[in-house]
């Protein structure tokens, strides 16, 4: 019953203009502190049953990421290779976004012990060990909708920040591909028959969404070789 009183909120909240402050760095110890994760309504059900979110949610040994704006929660949230995110490069998709808060205390607390840094890109923060609602941070959800993000851009996080994959500018290896020439990426280990050559975005969201290498949510189970989602690799 709580969870769907908290689901029916959200639900109320649907467009609403998220704006996420990001503190001054030089001052973090000194003032509060707010990240956000995206997540497919399927899977924030889940998670708001649970009550807490675990770096095993995003295929993460140590730290969950968190983001500094709730548009880079979403275009990290591209990188795991669930349906949706697979799908926000050609359609609307909808969004549950957890808001994450930080008192200045907490702040100060985890930044002596070292236990939560700011991510490689700048962008957001590693917060170490799990987060659990209400114990650890105060939380706050939202319903944001997402354009469709292009599959060039879809590519650049799900292929190239996710796995590291390189890219070139040519023509897609794909036989019969009608592709331009234009970025092309490498297969990684992952994409099993792909081989090494370099495919176009258009091929690589196909061979994700026909080949049934999508996972329906972060907690299916992983597909071989694969990460579950990697929100933070940057």
């Amino acid at each position: 019953k709580m969870a769907q009183a908290i689901f029916a909120q959200v639900s109320s909240w649907q467009h609403r203009q998220c704006d996420a402050r990001v503190p001054d760095f030089g001052h973090i110890p000194m003032a509060g502190l707010v990240g956000f994760i995206a997540f497919s309504e399927q899977d924030a059900r889940k998670i708001e049953e649970l009550g807490f979110v675990a770096p095993q949610h995003f295929g993460l040994r140590r730290h969950v990421p968190l983001r500094a704006t709730v548009e880079d929660a979403i275009h990290s949230a591209l990188r795991g290779k669930t349906r949706q995110g697979v799908l926000a490069a050609t359609e609307v998709t909808e969004w549950l976004v957890l808001e994450v808060s930080l008192s200045p205390a907490q702040v100060g607390t985890h930044f002596l012990q070292e236990t939560i840094l700011t991510s490689p890109d700048r962008k957001g923060w590693r917060m170490h060990g799990n987060i659990k609602f209400h114990e650890d941070a105060s939380i706050a959800w939202h319903t944001c909708s997402a354009h469709p993000v292009g599959l060039e851009a879809w590519a650049a996080q799900a292929m190239g920040k996710a796995y590291g994959a390189s890219r070139q500018t040519g023509a897609c290896c794909r036989a019969g591909c009608e592709t331009p020439e234009g970025w092309t990426w490498a297969s990684p280990s992952a994409a099993g028959g792909y081989g090494t050559k370099y495919y176009c975005a258009p091929c690589w969201n196909e061979y994700y969404l026909e080949e049934g290498r999508c996972q329906d949510s972060i907690f299916d189970e992983a597909i071989e070789g694969d990460s579950t989602l990697r929100q933070d690799v940057d």
